[in-house]
């Protein structure tokens, strides 16, 4: 029987269980490796589409008010300039898109309030009823955004 260490290796060549064994510590390093690579890809996945739920929400607060006063200058003030319907149009279209980056219940409030806009905004310098109906999609749409946002981790 050779003693000869090299050649006792090639003749019999350790065991899977035996080369773990030998090599634990670098396998349990490179399993936590992994581990922390991917829970810190997903936690900066996390908090960038959390970063872009709020920025759209914000956007889409901002318009909400400016759209609000476009309907109240129209009706209250019969102000043509500051309550141009043309512009809830555009901004009711912008919100449209942001509403795609928050949440689907926002997606649903944003469509509604497009299509009380539509069919209130011809009769908002007449009839108090197309501001008021225009209001509560503009609080409804609101008010999910803000518990939205609210939400976030």
């Amino acid at each position: 029987m050779s003693t000869d260490p090299e050649r006792q290796h090639r003749e019999h060549p350790p065991s899977l269980g035996r080369q773990v064994q030998a090599n634990l510590l670098s396998v349990i390093s490179l399993v936590v490796a992994l581990a922390a690579l991917g829970y810190n890809t997903y936690r900066n996945e996390l908090t960038e589409h959390n970063r872009n739920v709020r920025s759209a929400g914000f956007i889409i607060l901002q318009e909400l008010s400016q759209l609000q006063l476009i309907a109240d200058h129209a009706y209250y003030d019969r102000n043509v300039a500051r309550g141009n319907p043309i512009d809830g149009w555009g901004r009711v279209l912008y919100m449209q898109d942001m509403s795609q980056l928050v949440s689907p219940e926002v997606v649903a409030l944003t469509e509604n309030l497009i299509e009380v806009w539509g069919n209130n905004w011809s009769a908002l310098e007449e009839q108090e009823v197309a501001n008021e109906r225009i209001t509560a999609a503009i609080v409804a749409l609101r008010h999910r955004v803000r518990v939205t946002i609210t939400s976030l981790d």
